[in-house]
């Protein structure tokens, strides 16, 4: 998956105001909870990818967390900076796939609506990177779509695995011409392999749109340990 058009669609998102109103995911919550439980990793430096405008970053890092931040929208950047000045040394813009740490390992890894942008390769690609970023021991939290999602805009299905996980181009919508991809917790388990100990199973979490859109979204969370 092309980072530009991905940086471009976000961009676009950004600028009408995406996520500004909205609170954070209850995830955050349950991200907070695990690290209370891990003093090692609480009092050490994490990497967030995908941190856009700040929507989840900023309760985090306002909760007392080092946070790295990392998103491949110029503007989500720009406008996280301009809104908390303090944070802006601790931003980056790049794609994950791409991003080098230096040697540097970080204590936790957080990807919140981000692993799922591509097809399966990509997929792998993102756990690769994630397995090389982690110092061992380090926690893994993740949210990513579900492959029982109800897909809303116009779409063409580009692959499905044998796994039930499946990819798609939206040929409509706010992520027009972006490959997403939709994941089983199958796919999950085996990319997770044996470099990942769970600490949080796999749990599905399903919203309902709004009307007059249809149907519902699901997304997995869970969270790992690296091994």
């Amino acid at each position: 998956m092309d980072p530009s058009l991905i940086a471009r669609r976000w961009d676009e998102e950004y600028r009408r105001g995406r996520y500004v109103d909205e609170p954070p995911l209850p995830f955050v919550g349950a991200i907070m909870r695990v690290l209370a439980d891990e003093p090692a990793a609480r009092a050490g430096v994490g990497l967030y990818v995908g941190c856009g405008n700040g929507r989840n970053y900023l309760p985090l890092v306002d909760a007392g967390l080092s946070l790295v931040g990392l998103d491949v929208s110029p503007e989500a950047i720009e406008r996280l900076g301009e809104h908390r000045p303090a944070v802006r040394s601790r931003l980056t813009c790049q794609d994950f796939r791409e991003f080098d740490p230096d040697e540097r390992r970080f204590d936790y890894l957080i990807a919140l609506q981000v692993f799922q942008h591509g097809d399966a390769a990509d997929a792998v690609a993102y756990f690769d990177k994630a397995r090389r970023v982690l110092r061992p021991g380090g926690l893994f939290f993740l949210r990513v779509n579900a492959s029982t999602t109800e897909i809303y805009h116009a779409h063409t299905v580009t692959e499905r695995l044998p796994t039930g996980a499946f990819t798609i181009r939206y040929d409509d919508g706010p992520k027009r011409g972006l490959l997403v991809h939709f994941y089983s917790a199958i796919e999950l388990h085996a990319l997770a392999g044996s470099d990942f100990a769970l600490v949080i199973e796999p749990a599905e979490q399903v919203t309902r749109r709004t009307p007059p859109k249809a149907g519902c979204w699901s997304q997995w969370e869970a969270v790992w340990r690296r091994v």
